[in-house]
């Protein structure tokens, strides 16, 4: 197991916290008070996104006056299993987990016991999150992929067919599942005629992405647009598009990263979905602090109806705004 960091407040020394301690609500937006309240993060592999979301987690944790530690899991789930264990014998108020496996998530609990967990980045399935117990706090992932879909259709209104690439992220994750499907879905609702020429899961990672898209344009099917489930992935398709003197074909991700948000702005990527890793670090720490003090939820901004989920809102984003992401 990788320790990223650890952060002890020690305002009961009377030290000033990072940020400025502010007491609050434990179930609302304003500033919580945290003192007191030990959160265990379990990440199940640091890259540029989950660090955003972790260092605003730490941030919010100091901020509030409560005691974080991080570790990273290194995709494995057997570190992950021995994390948890180590937040149980260390007595932790909370957990915070980026499961490696969202199928794990009930084994997790089990191990668990008493302690409340948040889960962040991939979503376990409904039926083992409990309210103010277990719950996912993250962003609506088919929202991410109905507003690629819309932007398809709404550029290509004048097409009765159209036909599309669309490369995903790993197997075993629920952004993968969520984004991809609700795609489709919001394709099909249109009426029009659909054809999905190509399909694989490039599971995250630009080289993986600009390979398959390479050996997609050696069948010489025609298309209409490409679509990943992130941004790094359509990078892959651009360098791919680059290398083979294709130009003109719409290219979407997801995450409006720096390097994607560049992307557009020089014209090779047409549109991505903002996903906030500081807002989902930020409500992941709310509540894990709410439910490690014996709190609630309620009261969150984005807590969804029967209290399993925290969301935070997808964005837009294209030429028209991405100078506002940048």
């Amino acid at each position: 197991m990788k320790r990223l960091m650890s952060a002890a407040l020690v305002a009961a020394l009377g030290v000033t916290c990072l940020g400025g301690c502010q007491a609050g609500s434990t179930g609302g937006d304003t500033a919580v008070n945290g003192k007191g309240v030990k959160i265990y993060v379990s990440l199940s592999q640091a890259d540029a996104f989950r660090n955003t979301l972790i260092d605003a987690a730490k941030k919010t944790a100091e901020a509030s006056g409560a005691e974080i530690v991080v570790y990273d899991a290194e995709n494995s789930i057997e570190n992950q299993v021995a994390q948890i264990k180590q937040a149980v014998a260390e007595d932790y108020d909370a957990i915070m987990c980026g499961p490696v496996d969202a199928d794990t998530a009930l084994e997790l609990e089990a191990l668990a016991g008493d302690i409340p967990i948040v889960f962040y980045n991939s979503c376990p399935d409904a039926s083992v999150l409990e309210p103010d117990k277990y719950i996912y706090v993250g962003s609506d992932e088919g929202v991410a992929g109905q507003y690629q879909a819309e932007y398809i259709l709404d550029q290509m209104s004048d097409k009765d067919e159209i036909n599309v690439v669309l490369l995903k992220g790993p197997k075993n994750h629920s952004a993968t599942k969520g984004r991809s499907e609700e795609f489709k879905n919001t394709l099909k609702a249109s009426g029009k005629k659909i054809n999905v020429v190509f399909e694989d899961n490039a599971d995250w990672e630009q080289g993986i992405a600009e390979d398959y898209f390479d050996l997609f344009l050696q069948t010489g099917k025609q298309f209409d647009a490409v679509v990943c489930n992130n941004d790094t992935m359509a990078l892959g398709v651009i360098d791919s598009c680059k290398k083979n003197g294709i130009s003109g074909v719409p290219v979407l991700g997801i995450d409006a990263t720096a390097d994607g948000c560049a992307a557009i702005q020089a014209g090779d990527m047409a549109f991505t979905v903002y996903q906030s890793g500081s807002g989902q670090g930020e409500a992941a720490v709310k509540a894990a602090i709410a439910l490690g003090s014996g709190g609630t939820t309620q009261g969150m901004e984005g807590l969804s109806d029967g209290g399993l989920y925290v969301w935070v809102p997808f964005e837009k984003v294209d030429s028209s705004n991405v100078a506002d992401y940048q």
